[in-house]
């Protein structure tokens, strides 16, 4: 089963499960920041374990208010996260960025396992190994 929230003109793509690709392409709307929540909240509700591959492009930004709708989203939804999402890869352009996205820090407030890679099919092999666990 493959889900579908985009078109070409959006700045956030979201497709597939339960492996996810999910690519911030360029800077969204505050309505499109919104869509892409409720995208999420979608995923959430199959009540089924996903990963998620999360690509951020350089040019992809938020306004505040998208940030802070962003962050009541996830005090929000913190403990299904937990439950549903079996990892997050970030696919960096550098191994520095990597380091810096995903930070020891980082991983562990996070309610689920994270890496970064620059190698997409390490990225997919590390979450294939969380979805059978």
């Amino acid at each position: 089963m493959s889900l579908e929230y985009f078109n070409e003109e959006q700045s956030i793509r979201m497709e597939g499960w339960p492996h996810v690709e999910l690519e911030f392409v360029k800077q969204a709307s505050d309505a499109e920041a919104q869509q892409w929540l409720d995208n999420m909240n979608a995923l959430l509700e199959k009540k089924q374990s996903f990963v998620m591959l999360i690509h951020a492009r350089p040019n992809s930004h938020f306004s505040p208010e998208a940030r802070k709708a962003m962050g009541l989203w996830f005090k929000e939804q913190r403990e299904s996260l937990g439950i549903y999402c079996a990892g997050v890869a970030r696919l960096v352009d550098s191994v520095e960025h990597g380091e810096r996205v995903v930070s020891e820090r980082m991983k562990a407030a996070m309610p689920f396992p994270m890496m970064a890679t620059i190698d997409r099919d390490k990225a997919n092999q590390w979450m294939s190994e969380r979805l059978v666990a």
